[in-house]
């Protein structure tokens, strides 16, 4: 009886998990491999792709960016997390509610604003702004993994330390940051992975100067949809491989203690 409510209740959630995540997938992979004629074509979409003189440019765009935002919000990110376990649960409530607060406000309407501001700096519009827009959008997906795995850390570890007679900071490198790998790794997955795919922003912030893979994906599809399953396929791919590899070594660092 138990288990078949339990099955009652998954229910809703395994048609949705079919309906907006299998079947887009299943899609894309169709599309990959059939030409605009409908045609079974394994290669010629990829070859097609590879003839794009723009994607090169695109792809640089794309790391240059997804690296740098993802460690400045690393930079920015990892003292702020470490600052909130050091505070009491009602001021640490208020300070997670500031940086969760934008989240709630509409992200083109937000990048819309952050570019008015830029405007009335004079700050001009490049890379640059791309990636403060990009930081600004996804630092909070950086704070909240390491926040919650620095939570975690049993204080009785940093406590032995200071036993041994390691100094505060000594135990911090060698206790406290060990520890919170996992939380680093969630974090930077979380950010990298969005900040290179991501559309939108990069066009407003840029003025349309400045593409990511997701702003090739979105215009490429307006005009060869089958182009844009490939690169789409691709993409899904790599970020497979590298949540695999991802998860490999944040599993190996949770069971492997402290250095």
């Amino acid at each position: 009886m138990r288990n078949t409510f339990r099955k009652m209740l998954a229910t809703p959630y395994a048609l949705f998990m079919a309906l907006f995540v299998i079947l887009p997938i299943v899609l894309i992979a169709v599309y990959a491999f059939i030409d605009s004629d409908g045609a079974l074509t394994l290669l010629g979409n990829f070859k097609e792709l590879a003839k794009e003189k723009s994607l090169d440019n695109v792809i640089k765009n794309s790391v240059i960016a997804g690296l740098s935002t993802s460690a400045i919000c690393l930079v920015i990110g990892y003292p702020i997390a470490y600052y909130l376990t050091k505070k009491e649960f009602n001021r640490t409530g208020v300070m997670i509610g500031l940086f969760l607060v934008p989240m709630w406000v509409n992200f083109l309407l937000r990048m819309m604003s952050t570019k008015a501001v830029f405007g009335v700096l004079g700050i001009p519009l490049g890379m640059g702004t791309v990636i403060y827009g990009l930081c600004y959008e996804f630092l909070p997906f950086m704070i909240m993994p390491i926040y919650t795995t620095l939570l975690k850390i049993d204080k009785m570890y940093l406590e032995g330390a200071e036993d041994l007679g390691a100094t505060p900071i000594k135990a911090f490198w060698k206790v406290t940051v060990p520890l919170s790998i996992p939380g680093v790794i969630s974090g930077l997955t979380m950010v990298i992975i969005p900040s290179i795919t991501t559309f939108a922003v990069s066009e407003i912030l840029s003025d349309n100067k400045i593409k990511l893979l997701g702003d090739f994906i979105y215009n490429l599809k307006a005009y060869n949809l089958n182009m844009a399953s490939a690169i789409s396929l691709v993409l899904m791919v790599l970020l497979a491989i590298s949540m695999i590899i991802t998860n490999k070594v944040s599993d190996d660092e949770a069971g492997g203690g402290i250095w």
